[in-house]
């Protein structure tokens, strides 16, 4: 189904594992239910703060990584970056239908009138890993087994030490969550189509799926390089 329908959700606050697919579904969920899908760097943009630039707000993770909850939520420049970030996402949500990936947004904004917070996940780690090694934003090409899943493992430990500086709802505790999904279990496409009927009512187009992530992906690509 292409045409769009009534949007019963307007706001998803998604969390996800690294390289569950989280991102990727939340692509093709934003193209079929018009819904925007806002990161860190498009938050910045919405705050108005011309310090939080996309390359300050990329060297500000990279220096936070490897962090522990208690560590970030006594740096004053986390807390300076979070609420910029914050007040983002709250325009973010006035301006219409989004999808908001991390930033323990879905914690902070919660109670967001049609909302909902959800968690992506993936149980098998030798699936990830292959996600990992082709992820372009991070030179994992000659990395062992072993380092891969020590990489894999440290970016879930940096989201989770985000979320639990700034909220005691932590990070992947389905009680933090309104919908958990596996996309092991599911796979990509039908945990798509599970959060699309969450959403709206609205079916998943396999083709125009196709096309969205070849599209969406090269311009992310891009973004990133």
């Amino acid at each position: 189904m292409n045409e769009r329908g009534t949007i019963m959700i307007k706001c998803v606050f998604m969390d996800s594992e690294y390289c569950s697919m989280g991102r990727w579904i939340s692509m093709i969920v934003g193209d079929v239910c018009g819904m925007r899908l806002l990161e860190g760097i498009d938050l910045a943009e919405l705050s108005d703060e011309p310090w939080l630039t996309k390359a300050y707000l990329n060297d500000f993770d990279h220096r936070m990584a490897g962090r522990t909850a208690g560590e970030l939520a006594a740096n004053e420049e986390f807390q300076r970056v979070n609420a910029a970030l914050l007040e983002g996402a709250k325009k973010a949500i006035a301006q219409g239908p989004c999808i908001i990936h991390e930033r323990a947004l879905g914690a902070l904004l919660g109670d967001t009138p049609d909302s909902m917070r959800v968690m992506l996940y993936n149980k098998s780690m030798e699936h990830r890993i292959p996600r990992a090694v082709g992820d372009p934003t991070f030179d994992l090409a000659d990395a062992s087994h072993d380092e891969v899943v020590r990489f894999i493992c440290s970016q879930d430990a940096d989201r989770a030490a985000y979320r639990n500086a700034l909220t005691d709802m932590p990070w992947g505790a389905k009680e933090s969550y309104d919908l958990c999904l596996d996309s092991d279990l599911l796979g990509r496409e039908k945990c798509a189509e599970i959060l699309i009927e969450a959403v709206s009512d609205l079916k998943l187009d396999a083709q125009k799926c196709k096309e969205t992530i070849d599209r969406i992906m090269e311009k992310w690509a891009e973004n990133h390089r």
